[in-house]
């Protein structure tokens, strides 16, 4: 499945040296999983779980299901005996942790040539998932998310933003208005795609729906989550509901023939459609289409 057939509501973080939990992982249900060396790993465990998670991706992982590694950061001395004794067959891209500035996209994106010759695959196919977590790095967002052609997302890190800002965490989140707008409208401008960050407490599956319905309401398509009972509810609240999805088709249809006739705009169920409303009907539809509505 290419890049541009990805529709990813969940990405389910796996922590790279537990080969049990990765194996179950793989069949949660999630769109994709983040195999990760960084945070989900202790520093002596490091060397260990770039050779469960290499084995992983050399391994039988389902055909559909997208796979990232996410790397340590540029600036922690890890990141090239990362891509060298983790990247497999099966990765699909490198999540990139405290991304900062389009410099650290630079640097992955010039290392995964590397990492594609090794591996056979042609040149520009692996993404990076750029994980922004700093205050310095959401003001850098609208930067970080044009830099490369390699950007396939941006993903808003609250938990380490909020400690790195100085900010209380809370469990409804108004303490990160500004910051997650700021990266959603950032990914939407640079014609990538906006990913929510996790929901801490797995248990709290109504914070999970209220914290994914905030974030949809902001432009983001995709949410990260911790544990495989996050991924249902986070694919109920994103997915387009059937009257959304009925309504979609209705504008494509009748816009495709007032365009066939000439005119640019066409009245649907009482309103006005023109161009934009039209491409956002045909979002909601490549979003039902993609997830198998």
């Amino acid at each position: 499945m290419t890049d541009s057939a990805w529709v990813l509501r969940s990405l389910l973080f796996v922590p790279g040296h537990r080969r049990d939990m990765i194996a179950k992982a793989a069949a949660a249900g999630a769109d994709a999983i983040i195999l990760d060396l960084e945070d989900g790993v202790a520093p002596a465990e490091k060397a260990a779980a770039r050779r469960t998670v290499a084995a992983a991706l050399d391994g039988p992982l389902p055909e559909h299901l997208v796979v990232f590694v996410r790397v340590n950061s540029t600036g922690s001395g890890l990141l090239d005996a990362d891509l060298r004794e983790a990247a497999g067959a099966r990765m699909n891209g490198v999540c990139l942790p405290k991304c900062d500035t389009p410099a650290d996209v630079q640097a992955v994106a010039a290392r995964l040539l590397t990492v594609e010759d090794r591996l056979g695959r042609p040149r520009g196919r692996l993404r990076i998932l750029a994980l922004v977590e700093t205050a310095r790095g959401v003001l850098q967002a609208p930067a970080i998310a044009r830099e490369s052609p390699r950007v396939w997302g941006v993903v808003f890190g609250a938990e380490d933003f909020t400690a790195d800002a100085g900010l209380p965490r809370t469990r409804e989140g108004g303490e990160l208005a500004a910051a997650r707008t700021e990266v959603g409208l950032a990914a939407h401008a640079a014609g990538v795609e906006a990913i929510d960050g996790i929901f801490a407490d797995f248990r709290d599956e109504p914070g999970l729906v209220a914290d994914t319905a905030a974030a949809r309401r902001l432009g983001y398509t995709g949410k990260t989550v911790i544990h495989p009972a996050q991924i249902a509810p986070v694919h109920r609240v994103l997915a387009p509901a059937e009257d959304e999805i009925a309504k979609a088709r209705r504008i494509v249809d009748a816009f495709a023939q007032a365009e066939a006739a000439g005119s640019g705009i066409v009245v649907v169920d009482g309103a006005m459609v023109d161009r934009p409303v039209a491409v956002r009907a045909q979002r909601v539809l490549a979003r039902a289409g993609g997830a198998g509505a």
